[in-house]
């Protein structure tokens, strides 16, 4: 078994953070957690916990693997929070990802989260983005960065298939009133088009002021709605594979 132990008077934050998400989600045999990449700054150890969800299907069955990130700051947790609320509606609704494999993790940068502005910023930090890069290569068919911008409204872009472009343009343009009201839409899509057996990669920018609790339910709920789109659409991919 993997053990790692962390000051307790540096995860003080981290704890805070997750126990929201602890205390309303269970833990089962569809969703795991561990700290998986640990993290030495100024001699002490910091880490978060990568939750890895396995959809529903038989253990051979060929699964594609979706990784995401939150990508927490010395100024903000709302990258940390959508994700984490995200895992709750999963943890609620565990077919919503089909039979994928889902890596994820919440808090990028835990140094910040515990250090606030004393901590160092990920452009400042080449580590950050080296151990980002390894959790990418973890995931083979899909790619999701969560991160908070100077910039007015939300906004999506990557590289995606045309399939699951058309889904997420018609979410938009079809949604119900109900629906609008419950699921923050991004006011601009700029997505490049990618073939589908190709890995697809979105990063879903967030203004920065974006940190009450509707926002941050608001695109919880539009990442849940993105991850059951390109379920169904590997779902209809590998169905056509077999025939």
């Amino acid at each position: 078994m993997h053990i790692t132990t962390l000051h307790p008077d540096l995860r003080k934050n981290l704890r805070n953070l997750v126990q929201g998400y602890v205390e309303h989600c269970e833990f089962s045999e569809h969703l795991t957690g561990r700290i998986e990449f640990p993290i030495y700054y100024m001699g002490f150890k910091y880490g978060a916990p990568v939750f890895t969800h396995t959809g529903a299907g038989k253990p051979p069955e060929d699964r594609p693997v979706v990784g995401m990130i939150g990508w927490n700051t010395p100024g903000s947790q709302v990258p940390s929070q959508v994700l984490l609320q995200f895992i709750e509606i999963l943890s609620q609704h565990p077919r919503l990802a089909g039979n994928a494999v889902l890596r994820m993790l919440p808090v990028a940068n835990p140094v910040a989260l515990e250090l606030d502005e004393d901590a160092p910023s990920r452009e400042d930090w080449d580590l950050l983005g080296h151990l980002a890069d390894q959790f990418k290569e973890q995931a083979a068919d899909g790619w999701i960065e969560v991160q908070t911008a100077n910039v007015s409204d939300f906004l999506i872009s990557g590289e995606v298939s045309p399939a699951l472009y058309k889904s997420l343009e018609q979410g938009s343009e079809f949604a119900t009133a109900r629906e609008r009201r419950g699921i923050r839409f991004p006011s601009l899509m700029n997505l490049k088009p990618v073939r589908h057996d190709e890995r697809w990669q979105v990063r879903l920018i967030i203004p920065e002021d974006w940190s009450d609790t509707s926002s941050v339910n608001g695109l919880a709920r539009f990442l849940a709605r993105l991850v059951h789109a390109q379920a169904k659409i590997s779902r209809r991919q590998a169905r056509k594979a077999r025939f």
